[in-house]
């Protein structure tokens, strides 16, 4: 998808639900609901959540959030596509192409990338959280992910992995997709489970942690040394 198409999609259901997109323009009573809404939805979910909780923890009358948003859901979007257009650019696409443009071997590599990613995790978990657990019951919000977040990111690291195969930091005999889906399924199980079970999950000091998973991944996807195979006879032949 285009950007003007996605421009286009994020409008139309802005239009929909009558969001205003300009944060620059939003009144600090809005920012207060904004910043209410993600406490409560982290905590209690679209559906445990209310308008009276989140307008309360605001300090705002119940009423205000109908003004500005409409439905709980209006607030909820409201919150969730602008977020995933900001994970789609600036937090995915610009910081892991700048760690990766630099000329390091790939265990430094990945380990920056890990720590980048954790820290990106740390301090934006709760609308993470409602991103992944609201998009399995709103399809606006998978629609997002899909069209937009996903495309972007495989079209982002097949690029970025085809240039690493032609250094010689990749195995060539993989295809891009399996590369791909092998580091971020280890970097992403690190960081939910880092969220999420840190005490079932995380054995050892973090850049302990770290430098496993960096291990795992470079003795797959990392070229082998080539061995020379001398020509010669092992034995008599009987």
């Amino acid at each position: 998808m285009s950007k003007k198409s996605w421009d286009e999609w994020i409008h139309e259901i802005a239009e929909q639900y009558d969001l205003n997109l300009n944060e620059d323009k939003e009144t600090q009573k809005q920012k207060k609901i904004l910043e209410a809404a993600i406490h409560v939805f982290a905590e209690k979910g679209f559906s445990g959540a209310s308008t009276s909780e989140i307008a309360e923890r605001a300090g705002v009358a119940e009423a205000t959030i109908f003004k500005h948003y409409r439905t709980k859901k209006g607030l909820l979007l409201r919150l969730v596509i602008p977020a995933i257009a900001r994970v789609a650019s600036s937090y995915i696409a610009t910081p892991v192409l700048n760690i990766l443009d630099q000329d390091k071997p790939l265990r430094d590599l990945l380990h920056e990338l890990i720590v980048d990613r954790k820290k990106l995790f740390e301090e934006n978990w709760k609308t993470i959280r409602i991103i992944l657990v609201e998009s399995l019951f709103h399809p606006e919000i998978r629609e997002a992910l899909k069209t937009h977040v996903a495309k972007h990111v495989v079209h982002m690291a097949s690029e970025k992995i085809e240039e690493l195969k032609n250094m010689g930091k990749l195995r060539a005999d993989l295809p891009d997709h399996v590369i791909l889906r092998g580091v971020m399924s280890q970097i992403g199980a690190y960081l939910f489970a880092s969220n999420v079970i840190p005490e079932l999950m995380a054995k050892g000091e973090e850049n302990e942690e770290i430098e496993w998973i960096v291990e795992l991944l470079v003795g797959g996807i990392a070229p082998k040394p080539t061995s020379r195979i001398e020509s010669g006879s092992d034995g008599e032949s009987h």
